[in-house]
């Protein structure tokens, strides 16, 4: 039962005080992240309506549509911002008191982008990002919190996951280098110091768990070294300050890159 007087641990606090993200055990229920999985299949499922045999499986199914049509996938991933399976997922949970509670944002300023879901397919980095900081996308958030979690595996270097470098959103905004990847995918790599790149630190999470994350934080992808499909969840936060009035635009469109 919640109550108002519930705080986050200490040490989580301190920790995204220092190294600009922290990883916050459980804070999703297993039945919510089912339904969630649920409704995917669910949008999936549509595009293959003309086919006789439905994969059994959500990663059989993934890979199937991901071989017809990869914006298959894409709209699927982007489809769940919009649905009830989201919304319970963040209502029944305590992610938001721990973001306003861990980032020392007021509540009342807070303003949730849609989620969506990013699906890293097996050996298959066209889709995979370099350095970069949240932030650089979101040019007008001065303070940006960002969820990554694993929706349907646990995540590690073979599995498919993120990667962070400790302590780099202290120097705020960086210098980024702005290319396509692949023709159409939209990477603004952060310019790093001179061996921060060994301080990386991949994330090892299993579900349930949520990687919360300073807008600043340099991170990458980890490219899927297994043999099946890897969905993460992906939710950005916008803390407002007193001073900045609000634009729809900015919360009712989705992320593209």
């Amino acid at each position: 039962m919640r109550t108002e007087e519930w705080k986050p641990p200490i040490d989580l606090r301190t920790a995204y005080s220092n190294d600009g993200y922290v990883v916050a055990k459980q804070v999703f229920s297993p039945s919510d992240l089912k339904t969630l999985c649920q409704t995917l299949r669910s949008v999936l499922n549509k595009s293959l309506s003309d086919e006789p045999d439905h994969p059994s499986s959500l990663d059989e199914l993934i890979v199937r549509c991901e071989s017809r049509d990869h914006s298959i996938v894409y709209k699927a991933a982007q489809s769940v911002g919009s649905s009830a399976a989201t919304c319970q997922l963040l209502g029944s949970s305590r992610i938001l008191d721990l973001v306003s509670e861990i980032g020392g944002f007021e509540k009342t300023e807070l303003h949730i982008m849609p989620l969506y879901l990013i699906i890293q397919l097996p050996s298959d980095e066209r889709f995979d990002y370099a350095w970069h900081q949240d932030g650089s996308y979101y040019p007008w958030c001065r303070e940006l919190a960002t969820l990554w979690f694993p929706i349907n595996r646990r995540v590690d270097r073979d599995t498919g996951t993120i990667s962070m470098i400790p302590g780099s959103h202290r120097t705020g905004p960086r210098e980024t280098e702005n290319y396509l990847r692949n023709g159409f995918f939209k990477q603004m790599q952060a310019k790093l110091e001179l061996g921060e790149a060994d301080k990386e630190q991949v994330l090892e999470a299993g579900p349930g768990d949520c990687c919360i994350m300073n807008g600043n934080t340099v991170h990458r992808s980890v490219a899927n070294r297994s043999m099946s499909p890897r969905v993460a969840a992906v939710l950005r936060i916008a803390h407002l300050s007193a001073e900045q009035e609000y634009e729809r635009e900015r919360f009712y469109c989705v992320h593209k890159s």
